[in-house]
């Protein structure tokens, strides 16, 4: 289903582009001291295959920024999953953010092995590039 959505708006983004194609053209109209009028028309320089090319590069790159952001929410989701199974890390403690890959970990931990432990869960998840340790020890 989300498939089959994704599928429609890239066509609906690539169908206003090429209908936007023919709107490069522009016309101005001027009023000149002695109330005539003058008017003139330009067109873009960029040809319609061009504007289309640039259409499909600029929605081609959004699509991977909105995958990206997926694969991060996915990867910060299991990381906090797998910190709520288990017993030792706090899980409600620790805050997860991901961004490229990399996982952030903020908030505090009872003790220290509870924060090699957090640390490694995190590492060992799918996805997972690095980890940003930043958890500190309850005193």
């Amino acid at each position: 289903m989300k498939a089959n959505r994704t599928h429609a708006a890239v066509l609906s983004v690539l169908a206003a582009a090429t209908l936007l194609v023919a709107c490069e053209k522009k016309t101005t109209t001027t009023e000149t001291p002695a109330g005539t009028t003058s008017t003139t028309s330009t067109t873009s320089s960029m040809s319609p295959s061009t504007t289309a090319s640039n259409a499909t590069a600029a929605t081609a790159s959004a699509m991977t920024k909105a995958g990206d952001a997926t694969v991060d929410a996915a990867i910060t989701g299991k990381v906090k999953a797998q910190f709520l199974a288990d017993a030792d890390v706090k899980g409600l403690s620790i805050d997860v953010d991901t961004k490229d890959g990399v996982v952030t970990l903020n908030g505090s931990a009872d003790k220290a092995g509870n924060v090699d432990k957090a640390v490694s869960i995190a590492k060992a998840t799918d996805g997972v590039k690095s980890v940003e340790n930043k958890l500190t020890v309850k005193p």
